[in-house]
């Protein structure tokens, strides 16, 4: 994502997150009594959402809203997909045809969330019209790909409302992770009518938006917060515990340190100093700590093809020398201080079928030796220029402009005038908005990304840099690395695959420097003692609140 599922995904550097079930409870008036608690609410730190249109996110944040307020056919629980809207499924031997039966379930207006309500989004992220960075996502339905290209029409794709509660599914091929996309936010249903008559600008007003999932959003505040109350329309509302969720944007790591130490916020994730100061508290029982890897992979992306390129980021020797005169492990442990060390693009927490992709792949970059320098040199004559790199200046667009983003983009200016002479300007970004809508829009020569498996399988990191894909904000194209995805896209051998990701992976990394590894997420989280049940999911959005209490209630 960009975020996830990048997210995704784009994710910010200093705000993604990830954890699992957390917490312990007590009595309401007790906590009260002892500064925790005293209301049936909770406030989470996390960035600022960029839309709350499903077909059109791309941000772990978004995401992070739509978990709270809309349900697919599936959701995930402790990162597995269990029943959500679907009741129940059945799927062809060949695993190409999946039946779902959906149970009675309401929008927060009232009316029945009906299969059509899910054919209407799916194909409305396929239609072309439409725009959606995520349309490749669909593409495992039939002729999914043939209609956003304009060569089938939209009753052709594989989604069809059989009636009211039947949903039929056909799949262009056989998808081992297809029941976990049916828990991505992508997924989740749009009634029609909500959708056109808000039209361009559906998703930037919760008011004239309907819900179907734990929670109704009443508020966005853009930059500030998003608020949201108790969905009595849910179909599972007697389990869901929390009468209003605020989603706090606090850019700031002193901010929210002491937010979090002060009660007004009940869960945070922390970088920089701060980290083992929180560290030390939570192991003195002050509050609850989780720490470990976690799906999500951080890399610089390089503009590379489109308008206004600079000439030297298109030639993969450049690119290659600018990833290897990284320190990245000076810059995971001593400059950002969280995450682990990466070399390669899939991390550690993927699993290919049943093993761990990193288990059976080594990274590729992880013993590369060479002189990052004389390997700028050599692209520089390749590309008959002047062969001085200090005759050159590249620009580097920070995640936002937060102390803590300054501090990681000056670390990689220092680093490439230390190791390779080329001059870098950083340029800005107001905020993590701000960012993803520079980088959505090409304008920037070297940023920070990441993305946050929205599945867990590598191909929710290798399909993102395919030619044209939504998601690929530098413009990667090459021929053989589209070839190899569609390969993987019609072998159902897991081995095969894995060959196949292997090949991709070192296409992306090593051979051409699309991208430059820098760090894998990991997961490191504070709560307060009093609350439970908190979930932050490995794939999707941000938080999972459905099963989150705070007092024991």
């Amino acid at each position: 994502m960009k975020s996830k599922k990048m997210l995704a995904a784009l994710l910010t550097a200093t705000m993604l997150l990830s954890t699992a079930l957390l917490g312990c409870g007590g009595s309401g008036d007790k906590k009260a009594a002892e500064g925790g608690k005293g209301d049936n609410s909770i406030v989470l730190i996390a960035s600022d959402a960029k839309t709350l249109d499903s077909s059109m996110a791309t941000d772990q944040m978004s995401h992070n809203a739509m978990t709270a307020a809309f349900e697919g056919l599936t959701r995930l629980n402790k990162d597995k997909p269990e029943k959500g809207i679907a009741e129940s499924w059945e799927t062809s031997k060949d695993g190409l045809k999946w039946t779902f039966k959906l149970r009675d379930a309401k929008w927060s207006d009232g009316k029945p969330v009906t299969a059509k309500d899910f054919e209407y989004s799916w194909k409305r992220i396929l239609n072309p019209k439409t725009k959606a960075p995520y349309a490749s996502f669909m593409f495992v339905l039939k002729n999914g790909e043939k209609y956003y290209k304009g060569q089938a029409k939209p009753e052709e794709v594989g989604v069809k409302a059989k009636d009211d509660k039947t949903l039929e599914v056909e799949l262009e091929n056989p998808t081992p992770y297809f029941l976990q996309l049916t828990a991505f936010p992508l997924l989740d249903p749009l009634r029609q009518d909500i959708v056109e008559a808000s039209g361009d600008k559906f998703g930037t007003d919760p008011s004239k938006m309907v819900f179907n999932g734990p929670f109704v959003i009443d508020k966005w505040e853009r930059a500030s917060k998003i608020i949201a109350s108790k969905n009595p329309n849910y179909w599972d509302k007697d389990t869901v515990k929390l009468d209003k969720v605020t989603f706090q944007v606090a850019e700031e790591m002193p901010t929210r340190y002491n937010m979090f130490i002060n009660k007004q916020v009940d869960a945070t994730a922390i970088v920089g100093e701060y980290v083992q100061k929180m560290k030390d508290e939570a192991k003195a029982g002050k509050y609850n700590y989780i720490e470990e890897i976690n799906p999500s992979s951080f890399y610089l992306i390089f503009k590379q093809n489109g308008e206004n390129v600079n000439k030297l980021l298109t030639n993969p020797k450049i690119r290659l020398a600018i990833s290897l005169a990284i320190d990245r492990e000076a810059y995971v442990n001593k400059v950002y201080q969280r995450g682990f060390v990466s070399n390669g693009l899939i991390p550690a927490a993927v699993y290919a079928g049943d093993k761990v992709y990193r288990d059976l792949v080594p990274e590729p970059l992880k013993d590369i030796k060479k002189d990052p320098k004389a390997l700028f040199i050599e692209g520089l004559k390749e590309l008959k220029l002047d062969p001085d790199p200090s005759k050159y200046t590249l620009r580097y667009l920070p995640q936002g402009s937060a102390t803590s983003d300054r501090a990681y983009a000056e670390f990689f200016q220092a680093q490439w005038k230390e190791k390779i002479g080329f001059n870098t300007k950083l340029d800005t970004a107001a905020d993590f908005s701000d960012y993803n809508n520079k980088t959505d829009k090409g304008e920037f020569e070297i940023a920070m990304s990441g993305w946050g498996a929205d599945y867990n399988d590598p191909m929710a990191f290798v399909e993102l840099f395919t030619t044209g894909n939504g998601n690929n904000n530098g413009k990667f194209s090459n021929k053989e690395y589209d070839e190899i995805v569609k390969k993987i896209q019609k072998e159902s051998n897991m081995d095969k695959r894995i060959e196949l990701y292997k090949r991709a992976e070192q296409i992306l990394v090593l051979e051409q420097a699309g991208v430059a590894p820098v760090f894998y997420k990991d997961k490191r989280f504070f709560t307060q003692k009093y609350v439970n049940g908190l979930q932050v999911p490995s794939f999707g959005g941000l938080y999972e609140l459905k099963w989150t209490s705070v007092n024991g209630k």
